[in-house]
């Protein structure tokens, strides 16, 4: 992405939803339509991440968490090899041209490699994460993710960033961790637990802005491919590790994990990856945290569940955030 322009009060995409290429159109009050696309993609990618808590769920039945994760990255890698491999036919020039103008560098591979292993690691410490804590105390402390992007920004990346930003982004934070808040209860919950989930926040922190800073230069299909084929040879050996067949055993868990691979995978990681080029990881990790508000909205068509009364109270405070986060 763009780096930010030094002693800017505005700052850059981490504080608006246009590219700093994009400024111009910015200061005079008007979008592109570049910059709709990018939004259309980011609220597409919502719905893609919410609807995988569903496939999750039917293939959870069958398979542990980390197998469910090997055939997602295995599948999508696959596809995603499939449209570079459709491009590079019919565009050959093109892609020719975008070798010679912009070459791969050593620094792009170790990022990219960088990135897929903070994204495997992130799904298998979530997964181990769930069976030594409460659910509602792992959601809270992966709802941390937005803190770790800014703090990484303004250190790594140097950017600075506005007080409606920061306002609005721990208003939104606040607003997610409220939903998980009526859900704590008795029991013995692990320090470690609780220590998996919050890296796990620290890990899709650091993996959000390493593809922010990859889009710059690659296309989605490409970026994702090598994550996912990188993020997939990690993760079969911990599937192998524990006695557990990679394959789905049934039918119904093939179906759920091809969904999840399309829709969560490529639908919705995939899209978010798209959109890094318009706007920044800080905006994108605050915009996340309507997740949870999908995904209970979703259950509540597909298993029948209902929402409390202060779930839809965060819920309007996580809207709240990222409108102010988003909107000058």
């Amino acid at each position: 992405m763009t780096d930010l322009a030094a002693g800017s009060a505005v700052g850059s995409t981490d504080l608006e939803w246009q590219a700093a290429a994009e400024s111009s159109a910015g200061q005079t009050g008007q979008s592109s339509p570049a910059d709709w696309q990018a939004a259309a993609a980011l609220g597409l990618a919502l719905f893609g991440i919410s609807i995988g808590s569903i496939f999750f769920v039917a293939a959870g039945r069958e398979m542990s968490p980390n197998a469910i994760a090997l055939n997602r990255l295995i599948i999508a890698a696959i596809v995603f090899a499939g449209l570079n491999g459709i491009q590079a036919v019919r565009q050959p020039d093109l892609i020719l041209e975008l070798r010679k103008t912009n070459p791969p560098k050593v620094l792009d591979g170790l990022l990219l490699l960088a990135a897929g292993v903070c994204f495997a690691l992130s799904l298998v410490l979530l997964a181990w994460s769930f069976t030594q804590t409460s659910v509602a105390k792992a959601s809270l402390f992966t709802h941390m993710m937005p803190l770790f992007t800014t703090l990484g920004a303004w250190l790594v990346l140097g950017r600075r960033f506005s007080r409606r930003f920061l306002i609005g982004m721990m208003v939104a934070v606040v607003g997610a961790i409220a939903i998980g808040i009526d859900d704590f209860g008795g029991g013995d919950n692990s320090l470690w637990g609780d220590a998996a989930a919050l890296g796990v926040a620290l890990l899709f922190a650091t993996e959000i802005l390493i593809m922010e800073q990859l889009r710059s230069r690659f296309s989605v299909p490409l970026l994702a491919m090598g994550e996912c084929a990188i993020g997939s040879l990690l993760l079969l050996p911990t599937v192998l590790l524990q006695g557990e067949s990679p394959l789905p055993p049934s039918g119904t868990s093939a179906a759920a994990v091809v969904g999840l691979a399309l829709m969560t995978q490529m639908g919705g990681h995939g899209l978010i990856t798209y959109s890094l080029k318009r706007f920044s990881a800080g905006v994108v990790s605050v915009v996340l945290l309507a997740v949870p508000m999908i995904s209970a909205g979703l259950a509540l068509v597909a298993f029948s569940q209902t929402i409390s009364l202060m779930d839809a109270i965060a819920f309007a405070v996580v809207l709240t955030g990222i409108y102010l986060s988003i909107t000058k």
